[in-house]
C-alpha cells in the first residue's frame, strides 16, 4: 500500500469535486481515495506503486473540471492572474448598451450576441470541452445550453444574465469558502515564525523544524511558544485558550513543562526543547484537525450519492417538460423556456457543498474552545449517542488528589509509613504518585532501586535498597497474603508493605469537578437517556460519587479489563451509540471498543489523542456537555441547509412549469440558493452554549 497526498488548484465546483473523487476512486490501482473540496487536498491510497500517478490523476480532474490541476504535496501553488472578469465586465456594459439602442437599429441583435460571447465565453469553452470528454451533464454544458436557449428564444438580456449571475455567484462561492477556510486557519494559527536560540555568543534566530531535543531557547513576552518544552528558567503566565480552550492564564516557572502554541504574557523564560516541531502536541492537534475531513460522515456520503441521481433526474425532468406539450400540440417556444429553467437548478452543487462546510465550520469551532473530533463523521455521531460511560478519577472527580489520612499499623510510625509510601510511588506519573509527591519529599537514590513493576489498575511491586515494596489497592495486597488490612472503603487508598510487613494504608480524597452537574444535565436535555461510571475504586466511594452526581448506575472495584466487560454490557441493554468518557490513562481498550471515545484533558496526555475519537484538551466539565451542543447544532443547520436548497429548487420548478417563474428566478435559485446555505453554514461561527452563562 502506498498512500500519497496531492494539492489540488482551481477547483470550484463542489459536484465536480465529488465526480473526480468517484472517478479516481475507479481506478484499478486505488484502494481508497478522499478529496477534502474545502481544503483543496486530494489523498489518495494506491494497491502498488503509484508509477505515473498524477498524470493519470490530471486527466480525470481535467476531464470533468476544466483547468483543475494537481500538484505533488509539496509543490508551492501560486495565484493565477485572470483578466477575464474584465471581458465580462466589457460585456455587461456592451448589454446596457444594447439595451438602450432601439429596436429599430439594424445590428441591435449582433450587439447582444457580441454581449453574450462576452459574459460566457469561458463557459461556452469548458462546454465543448465537456462534450468532448462526454461530460454531458456537467455544470457547464448545461448552463451552456440553457443561455444558448433562451438566445434562441430572443431572450437576449435573461440568456447573459444567467451566464453573469452564474460567473458572479461562483467568484462569491469562492470567497465565501476562503473565508470560511481562513477563519479555522486563524483558530488555529498557532505556530511562531522562529525561535530564539541560546548560544555562547548570544541569540541566534532559527526556524522551528531546525529546533532539536535539548536545544535552549528563550521566549519573550508576547511570543508563543515554539515548542514543547520544560522551562529551565524565569517564571510566567501562559494563555493556552488556542491550544486547550482554557481562558485563564497558566501560571509556570522553572521545572514545568509547557506546550507549544501557548502564548507567553509577561515574563522571559528559557526553556529546553524536549521534542521537535514536528512531534510538538499542537503540531498532533494541527495534523487531526487537517485531517478531519478524511473521516466523513454519513451525510456527506449520502449527499454524494443524491447528487449522483438529482442532476440526470432533473435534466430527464428538463426533456419531458418540453416534448410532452410540445407532442400535444402547445407552444414549443413557451414549453423550451420553461425546461430551461430546469437545466439551470439541474446543479446540486449547494447540496454538496453545505454538508463539509458545515462539518468544516463545526470541526473549527470546536477546536477553538479545546475541542479536537478526529473526523466530522464524530461530530455527526455524538448527536446519535444515547448511553455515556464515565471514569471517575479525572473524568467525573478534579483528579487532583490529595493526601488526607493515614492508616498505620501497630508499631508503625507514620514517617516510616509515609518514607515507604515515598519510595514506592516515586517513579510513577500515576494520580496517586503525583499526590504522594506533592505531599511529602524524601531523599530517594534511583541506583538503589534495582526492580521496578507497575501493574495497571493494580499497584507496584519493586526492590529498593535491598527490600522487597507493595503498594496498590486493597485487593491487590489481599491477593499477596496480607489479610489484616485497614478498612478504606470510604477513601481511594494506596496500601504499603515494605519487605513482608504491611505498613498501614493512605488515604487520598478529591472533588467533583466544578460545573458537572449543571453539564450532565445539559446533556440530558441534549437526548442522552442513560449515563454509567466504571470505576476502579472501592464501591463506597463510587456509589458516593453516583449518587450525587444522579447517574443512573456504577460498577466499582474494576481493573481495566473488567471496564470492557461493563461497557459491553451497557451497550447491549440500551438502544443507540454508546460513548466512553476518561482520561486516557489506562483507558485505551475502552476508548477503543466503545462507538465514540472521548479523552479528557488531552494537552499533554499523548495515550488521549492517540486513542480517542474525541480529544477535550482541558478539564472543564462543560467542554463534554459543549462536545454535545455543537454536534447537535451542526447537525441542526445541515438539515436547514438542505431544506433551503431542495426547497426553493422544487419550488422553482414547480413555479416554472406553471409559468409563474421564469430563468431570472432560476438561476437565483442555483446560484443564490449556493451563496444562501453557504452564509447560513457560516452563521456557525456565532455559535454560543447555554453553559456559557454558568
Amino acid at each position: 500500500m502506498t498512500v500519497r497526498e496531492y494539492k489540488v488548484q482551481n477547483l470550484d465546483c463542489a459536484n465536480c469535486s465529488a465526480k473526480i473523487e468517484t472517478e479516481i476512486s475507479n481506478l484499478a490501482e486505488v484502494s481508497s481515495v478522499n478529496l477534502d473540496f474545502i481544503n483543496q487536498k486530494l489523498v489518495v491510497q494506491y494497491k502498488d506503486d503509484a508509477a505515473n500517478a498524477l498524470d493519470i490523476l490530471n486527466k480525470i480532474a481535467s476531464g470533468i473540471e476544466p483547468g483543475v490541476k494537481i500538484h505533488d504535496s509539496d509543490h508551492e501553488i501560486k495565484e493565477e492572474k485572470s483578466y477575464y472578469s474584465f471581458v465580462i465586465y466589457g460585456g455587461l456594459l456592451l448589454l446596457l448598451i444594447t439595451y438602450l439602442l432601439p429596436e429599430s437599429f439594424a445590428f441591435r441583435p449582433w450587439l447582444f450576441w457580441l454581449s453574450y460571447l462576452m459574459v460566457s465565453g469561458r463557459v461556452l469553452y469548458n462546454a465543448g470541452r465537456e462534450v468532448f470528454s462526454r461530460q454531458l451533464l456537467a455544470e457547464h454544458f448545461l448552463m451552456g445550453i440553457a443561455s444558448l436557449g433562451a438566445m434562441y428564444l430572443g431572450e437576449y438580456t435573461e440568456a447573459v444574465a444567467v451566464i453573469a449571475l452564474y460567473e458572479l455567484g461562483h467568484y462569491l462561492e469562492h470567497k465565501a469558502v476562503n473565508r470560511s477556510r481562513k477563519t479555522v486557519s486563524s483558530i488555529m494559527n498557532l505556530k511562531p515564525e522562529v525561535a530564539h536560540l541560546k548560544t555562547d555568543s548570544g541569540l541566534k534566530e532559527i526556524k522551528l523544524n531546525q529546533v532539536k531535543p535539548g536545544d535552549i531557547l528563550v521566549v519573550h513576552p508576547g511570543e508563543r511558544i515554539p515548542v514543547d518544552g520544560l522551562i529551565t528558567k524565569g517564571e510566567t503566565s501562559l494563555d493556552t485558550s488556542s491550544v486547550s480552550g482554557e481562558s485563564a492564564p497558566l501560571a509556570v516557572a522553572a521545572g514545568n513543562e509547557i506546550y507549544a502554541g501557548c502564548l507567553n504574557h509577561e515574563g522571559l523564560i528559557e526553556m529546553e526543547a524536549l521534542r521537535g516541531e514536528a512531534e510538538s502536541m499542537v503540531a498532533k492537534i494541527l495534523a487531526l484537525i487537517d485531517n478531519a475531513a478524511s473521516r466523513k460522515s454519513r451525510q456527506e456520503r449520502f449527499i454524494t450519492r443524491f447528487a449522483s441521481i438529482y442532476t440526470p433526474v432533473v435534466v430527464a425532468m428538463a426533456v419531458l417538460v418540453f416534448l410532452v406539450p410540445v407532442i400535444m400540440g402547445y407552444s414549443s417556444q413557451i414549453w423550451l423556456k420553461r425546461s430551461l429553467i430546469f437545466l439551470i437548478v439541474s446543479c446540486p452543487c449547494a447540496l454538496v457543498i453545505s454538508i463539509p462546510l458545515t462539518y468544516y465550520i463545526g470541526i473549527g469551532i470546536a477546536a477553538k474552545r479545546g475541542i479536537i473530533f478526529k473526523g466530522s463523521t464524530f461530530l455527526d455521531g455524538l448527536r446519535q449517542v444515547k448511553s455515556v460511560v464515565f471514569d471517575k478519577t479525572g473524568t467525573l472527580t478534579t483528579g487532583d488528589l490529595r493526601l488526607e489520612k493515614l492508616y498505620t499499623s501497630d508499631n508503625i510510625s507514620g514517617d516510616e509509613l509515609s518514607r515507604a509510601l515515598y519510595e514506592s510511588e516515586f517513579g510513577s506519573r500515576h494520580p496517586f504518585a503525583i499526590a504522594v509527591k506533592n505531599a511529602m519529599e524524601y531523599d530517594f537514590d534511583l541506583t538503589k532501586r534495582t526492580q521496578y513493576n507497575e501493574l495497571p489498575g493494580k499497584g507496584i511491586m519493586m526492590e529498593y535498597d535491598g527490600k522487597e515494596y507493595l503498594a496498590g489497592s486493597y485487593d491487590f495486597i489481599l491477593e499477596r497474603g496480607f489479610k489484616q488490612l485497614f478498612d478504606t472503603a470510604e477513601y481511594s487508598a494506596v496500601h504499603v508493605v515494605k519487605d513482608g510487613v504491611y505498613l498501614g494504608a493512605a488515604a487520598f480524597g478529591d472533588d467533583i469537578k466544578p460545573k458537572m452537574k449543571e453539564s450532565l444535565s445539559h446533556m440530558r436535555k441534549l437526548g442522552v437517556d442513560n449515563m454509567y461510571l466504571l470505576s476502579g475504586d472501592r464501591d463506597k466511594k463510587a456509589a458516593s460519587v453516583s449518587e450525587e452526581l444522579a447517574l443512573d448506575g456504577y460498577k466499582a472495584e474494576l481493573l481495566p479489563q473488567d471496564k470492557l466487560v461493563a461497557l459491553e454490557e451497557i451497550m447491549q441493554k440500551h438502544d443507540g451509540m454508546t460513548a466512553y468518557t476518561g482520561d486516557g490513562m489506562n483507558d485505551a481498550p475502552v476508548l477503543a471498543r466503545s462507538d465514540i471515545g472521548i479523552a479528557m484533558g488531552g494537552i499533554g496526555a499523548q495515550a488521549s489523542i492517540d486513542s480517542a475519537d474525541i480529544v477535550l484538551m482541558n478539564d472543564k466539565a462543560e467542554q463534554l456537555a459543549l462536545a454535545f451542543e455543537l454536534s447537535r447544532k451542526t447537525n441542526t443547520k445541515i438539515w436547514q441547509n438542505i431544506s433551503l436548497a431542495l426547497g426553493i429548487k422544487i419550488l422553482v420548478m414547480v413555479l416554472g412549469v406553471a409559468g409563474v417563474s421564469g430563468l431570472w428566478e432560476a438561476i437565483i435559485a442555483d446560484v443564490g440558493v449556493t451563496l444562501l446555505v453557504i452564509f447560513n453554514s457560516l452563521r456557525l461561527n456565532r455559535f454560543h452554549s447555554k453553559l456559557d452563562k454558568y
